[in-house]
């Protein structure tokens, strides 16, 4: 069972780095747990897209391949990650459409 402190880090060693180079970088706002499992398997794992990536038009495709990956490959009892991020503002997008 991982943590948000520990999610978070990783995606700071691995992803935001290259996200950076964008101006673009990736929180954990919070984990989503069953109760009733004993492990307290992680369900779903919601992240917030700011700064470049935030309106990005490649943002579901970062999420998708790079940042859910990551993700799931550091905690494999992760099931999803679920993009929270209000995309509709693209003043600082990296990428317009």
């Amino acid at each position: 069972m991982k943590t948000v402190e520990e999610l978070q880090q990783m995606l700071d060693e691995n992803v935001n780095k290259l996200l950076g180079t964008h101006g673009g970088r990736v929180e954990v706002v919070r984990l989503d747990r069953d109760p009733k499992d004993m492990q307290f398997h992680v369900h779903d794992v919601y992240v917030k897209m700011v700064g470049g990536c935030r309106g990005c038009a490649g943002a579901k495709y970062t999420l998708n391949l790079v940042v859910a990956n990551h993700i799931k490959d550091f905690d494999p009892s992760i099931d999803n990650v679920i993009d929270t991020t209000d995309h509709s503002d693209k003043s600082q997008a990296f990428y317009k459409e």
